[in-house]
């Protein structure tokens, strides 16, 4: 019998950091551009949201920050728990966080980690805990491509041997009764094991869509950039960054 859970309860398991080798190169870029845009104090709480297995929390860490990840998929979360020395870790559900309104300074979606619904009424669920659980004044960092951009320059497709694993991906946009949406297909091989496929479906927002979201979520200001550096939306630019803040 087919397996009839959704993607995002499926397709992240152990094997999926090692689809994030070259990723991981941006981890302290982007950790730090969260600290920055969203204007941490040195010892903030910090709610990971979708952490994964915890490369975003760990910076956050090291540099004195007091972070707590949650994701739902157990694989990932065993995984930070393992790799990373000590951390809060837990498993939940971003449409109903299991923490108290006010208790984080700051709260993110790292690297596309928002947008994987059916409908934009979750995401909006999801906003909305998220600035449910922010101090008044606190921040929430969200970081997803950018639609103009994917149209003018999607990716190829490719094959990459990754520590002795051989990778095919193919991506592409969709459209859906909801609109567009952002799908990537892959395959892993290693020697003597079966094929395993994996799929990742992120909806696509435009600025004016996600900035009218975090809005109607109760978010105050919102600031929207083109990339980590602050640099201004445009189509050359390639990602939609958000730093959008709970009012006092």
């Amino acid at each position: 019998m087919p397996d009839e859970r959704p993607w995002y309860e499926t397709d992240f398991d152990a094997d999926y950091p090692l689809m994030q080798t070259f990723e991981e190169a941006m981890t302290e870029l982007q950790a730090s551009a969260a600290e920055w845009l969203l204007n941490m104090p040195l010892r903030a709480r910090i709610l990971d949201l979708c952490c994964g297995y915890g490369r975003h929390s760990q910076a956050w860490r090291e540099a004195g920050r007091r972070p707590v990840g949650l994701d739902f998929s157990a694989d990932l979360l065993a995984l930070a728990r393992d790799s990373q020395l000590g951390g809060d870790w837990v498993r939940g559900d971003v449409r109903r966080l299991p923490f108290r309104a006010g208790a984080f300074d700051a709260a993110t979606f790292m690297f596309v980690s928002f947008g994987y619904f059916g409908t934009s009424a979750d995401d909006l669920e999801a906003l909305r805990e998220a600035r449910r659980v922010l101090r008044p004044g606190g921040g929430l960092f969200l970081d997803i491509k950018l639609p103009a951009t994917l149209r003018a320059d999607p990716p190829p497709d490719g094959h990459l041997n990754i520590k002795g694993a051989d990778v095919f991906e193919a991506s592409r946009i969709v459209q859906t009764p909801e609109g567009e949406r952002y799908e990537i297909r892959r395959k892993l091989r290693r020697p003597g094991e079966a094929e395993r496929s994996f799929f990742y479906s992120v909806r696509l927002y435009e600025p004016d869509a996600l900035a009218a979201l975090l809005k109607e979520a109760g978010f105050g200001r919102i600031n929207l950039y083109g990339d980590y550096d602050a640099s201004p939306l445009a189509p050359s630019r390639p990602r939609l960054v958000a730093a959008a803040f709970n009012p006092a």
